[in-house]
């Protein structure tokens, strides 16, 4: 019957967990797994940094694109970057810790904004103006009203007011 043993190891703060499986008794210690090559070895390991909060360093209302001087840290400034280019979906009072769910990527497109519609099969592009029924950010799909045919497309948002169909 094989058995099974967990190692879990701290090693300059990374974290490993690795299983042995073997017919015999498993190793005692981390420097006898390393040496026994005929175990196999399954490991997992994560880092993880641990950032200060960022804050707001003043009243933000929702829509507003975060810049380094609406922010604030207790910490290392390297906390803002992911931070920094990125939309308010809600208004966030200062002082307050602004986290993932309140951000998002910028609305390139706003909803029953004209748009430039391409479509894109092989070698063939074509293009007309179009309304976007949603709003959107890149890589987002949105629905965009044809305004020749009034056909309503799926489309993805490739920039500013600007969308393609394949």
């Amino acid at each position: 019957m094989k058995r099974i043993t967990t190692y879990t190891l701290a090693l300059l703060g990374l974290f490993a967990s690795a299983a042995f499986a073997d017919d015999a008794a498993a190793p005692t210690s981390p420097a006898e797994a390393q040496t026994n090559d005929d175990l196999p070895i399954i490991a997992t390991i994560a880092a993880k940094k641990k950032l200060a909060p960022v804050k707001a360093a003043n009243h933000l209302r929702a829509g507003a694109i975060l810049h380094e001087s609406d922010l604030a840290t207790d910490g290392d400034k390297a906390a803002y970057e992911p931070f920094i280019g990125m939309e308010l979906k809600r208004a966030v009072y200062a002082g307050k810790v602004i986290t993932a769910n309140d951000i998002g990527m910028p609305t390139l497109i706003d909803r029953n904004a004209i748009v430039m519609l391409e479509f894109e099969r092989g070698p063939l592009l074509i293009t007309t103006e179009g309304r976007a029924l949603d709003a959107g950010a890149v890589g987002e799909m949105v629905r965009v009203m044809n305004l020749s045919s009034k056909i309503i497309l799926t489309a993805e948002v490739v920039g500013p007011n600007k969308v393609i169909t394949r």
